[in-house]
Formats: structure tokens, sequence, C-alpha cells
């Protein structure tokens, strides 16, 4: 029997019968390869059949990681059911680096992945938007690499949109809603303060601040058009307490924004 006193937990079920589905993905082989700490493993193509069977089945998958090579799995489970996307990095790297050894994918390449995969770059529709970039964090070739893709690809830096990332955030998710795309969300934990944040594998001096994170997966959850959400580098080797609660956080303004919605659709 639930008490009057409802948590979070009360109303998780381990099946698929809700309209979000949270999945976990502790994977580290991406980290290992990128020199950052490391977790343990799962099944990159198993993801993404997780993720395609769900979309298909009007289901919203939110990934929680694990190294950030799991956003390309899960775009591409975005890709096999959407004709046009929106891809909305949030995050203080850009992560396009090269692949290891020629075909080897690590938690700095999912983004490379995405821009290269014909479903993507064929349509001119699709859009793919690094959000809170830190330009102390990022390398020029990588920024090059960005710029000799535009208009498939835009850079919003953190150092514009530090004293305001709402505004701009809710203007891409508009701008995607008015072109018909589906939306995918992917949110790098290291883009939050470490004060906030500590337990990844690359911390952040500077960064968003753990009430604009909740606030932007709120807009998120807002929008029908958002169609998966993932969260990347949480490291509970190396801090677990307070980053744990704040995922969870976040989490849940995802769910209150898509409560609203739906609520306010009715």
């Amino acid at each position: 029997m639930i008490s009057d006193d409802i948590r979070l937990g009360d109303i998780i079920t381990e099946d698929d019968n809700g309209d979000i589905i949270l999945i976990g993905f502790p994977y580290d082989e991406g980290v290992r390869r990128n020199n950052g700490r490391i977790f343990e493993k799962e099944a990159h193509q198993q993801l993404e059949e997780r993720v395609t069977h769900l979309i298909r089945n009007q289901k919203i998958p939110f990934i929680v990681g694990g190294g950030n090579d799991q956003s390309y799995p899960n775009a591409s489970g975005l890709l096999n059911n959407s004709k046009s996307v929106y891809v909305i990095n949030i995050d203080a790297h850009l992560d396009v680096r090269p692949l290891k050894e020629g075909n080897k994918a690590h938690s700095g390449s999912p983004f490379r992945q995405l821009i290269e995969d014909e479903r993507f770059h064929q349509n001119p529709s699709n859009r793919f938007i690094e959000f809170a970039s830190q330009g102390s964090q990022c390398s020029i070739e990588h920024v090059n690499y960005l710029r000799s893709k535009s208009p498939l690809t835009n850079i919003i830096w953190y150092q514009t949109i530090r004293d305001d990332p709402l505004t701009p955030f809710q203007s891409i998710i508009k701008s995607a809603e008015e072109q018909n795309c589906d939306i995918f969300v992917s949110f790098d934990i290291d883009s939050i303060i470490s004060a906030s944040c500590p337990g990844v594998s690359a911390p952040a001096s500077v960064g968003l601040s753990a009430q604009q994170a909740c606030d932007l997966a709120f807009i998120a959850g807002q929008s029908f058009h958002v169609k998966l959400m993932d969260m990347s580098e949480y490291n509970p080797l190396v801090e677990e307490y307070r980053t744990g609660k704040l995922i969870t956080l976040i989490f849940y303004h995802f769910i209150l924004g898509r409560a609203k919605a739906i609520r306010d659709s009715q």
C-alpha cells in the first residue's frame, strides 16, 4: 500500500507500462578508450534495439549512463523511427572526436558518428546543436569540423548563455516543433558545475547550475516532440550521493514537464 507521502520510487515499476521508460546504461568501454575513469560494461547494439523498440511503441526512453558513447546508439534508435530530427547536446565538450583505430567508438566520438551517419547528414531538415559548450574544453579542430558541416550543425557557447540558458534552449525546442522534427536531448552532466555535480569523469570548474539543469529538463519534458533523453558521464565511483540525487531531480523535472504538457493539452 502506498502511503500519503508518495516518493518517486513508489510510482516506478519494472515494466514497460509507463509513458517514460528509465534505462540504466553503466557502460565503461568508451570512457576507458578516451582515458577516463571506468565503471562497467553493456552493449551498444542492445541499447539501440531497446531504444528503437520503445520509440516505435510510443514510449519515451530516458537513459542514464555511463560513458557518453551511449548517445550515438540512442540517436540511432531515434533515426530508426523518425523522418527528421533535432539533436541537442548539452555538454561542456563537443564530442566529435574521430573513432579510435579507425572504427572503435569512445565517449568523445558519439556525435561525429551521428553527423557522419547517412540517415542524418543526407536529410537537410536535420539539425545538431551543441549547447553550453565551453571553449576551454574544445579543440579548434573539432570546432572547425562542426563549422564545416553548417547549417546541419551549430554551437551555442556557454559563455553566451551562462546568465540565461533557458531562453535559447526554448528557442531551439520551438524551432524543432515548427519544423515538425522529433527531438533528442542528450545531457552530459559534466556541463554542470562540479560543486553541484562532482560524480563525473571530467568535473567542471564552471558550468550550469543545478537549478538550470532541472529547468532545462522541465522544458524538454514539456515538448511532445522530445522523444528521447539521455544523461551521460555519471560515475558513482567518484561520488555517488549528491550526484545521484541531482540526476534523480533532473529526471523528476523531466517527468513534471511532461505531466504538465499532458494536463494542459486536455
